[in-house]
């Protein structure tokens, strides 16, 4: 495997500190193909991890969806022109929002996405309505025929509900994390030093 998508179920669930958090358990390289926003997130990934980051494909300056961003500036997003940056070594992906975020009228993120022949990892986060979030998360990556890495789980959850909606997306978790509203490099180092053996097993590194 040379690829691993980190999805989220929603916007700002922390798809940006698990994507952080991979790349220093993993020794990977890092890429966000569609940038809506400042700041950037390859910027804050790579001041607390010191690893490689691929400029993204598509910067937008407006911090909403894709397909608003792209009409605001006067641009047209397509699927087909989203391709991974020719890498050596593993490259953890990580998505704009939500799969399903979409580009133009008739595509999604996940449209683009699908083709890469990646692993993927589910960030779900816990709040109110997370749950409908997360099993229409899992039923579009279903019916593309998209099985998941496992999940990380993020926030102070009830263990008996994450292990409900792990048989019900026949994964496995990898990593829990608390909320953190701000986090420190020595931090990103520790939880990912403790991730390591996991993510490790699970991948079959």
């Amino acid at each position: 495997m040379k690829q691993i998508i980190v999805a989220g179920i929603h916007t700002g669930v922390g798809k940006t500190v698990v994507a952080a958090l991979l790349i220093k358990a993993l020794n990977a390289s890092y890429w966000k193909p569609i940038q809506c926003g400042t700041p950037k997130d390859s910027e804050w990934v790579k001041n607390f991890t010191g690893n490689h980051c691929y400029p993204s494909s598509v910067f937008l300056k407006t911090p909403c969806s894709p397909h608003l961003a792209a009409k605001k500036e006067g641009i047209r997003l397509h699927a087909q022109n989203l391709q991974p940056p020719k890498h050596a070594g593993l490259l953890i992906i990580e998505g704009t929002g939500g799969i399903l975020s979409p580009l133009n009228e008739t595509e999604t993120w996940i449209d683009a996405a699908a083709p890469w022949q990646a692993g993927w990892i589910l960030v779900h986060r816990h709040y109110l309505g997370s749950l409908n979030h997360f099993l229409l998360t899992i039923e579009a990556l279903k019916q593309r025929q998209i099985p998941l890495l496992g999940i990380v789980f993020n926030g102070d959850g009830d263990l008996a509900t994450e292990e409900m909606l792990m048989q019900k997306a026949n994964s496995r978790c990898l990593g829990r994390l608390l909320w953190e509203k701000q986090f420190t490099k020595s931090r990103i180092q520790k939880i990912a030093s403790s991730w390591k053996s996991t993510l490790h097993s699970a991948l079959g590194m």
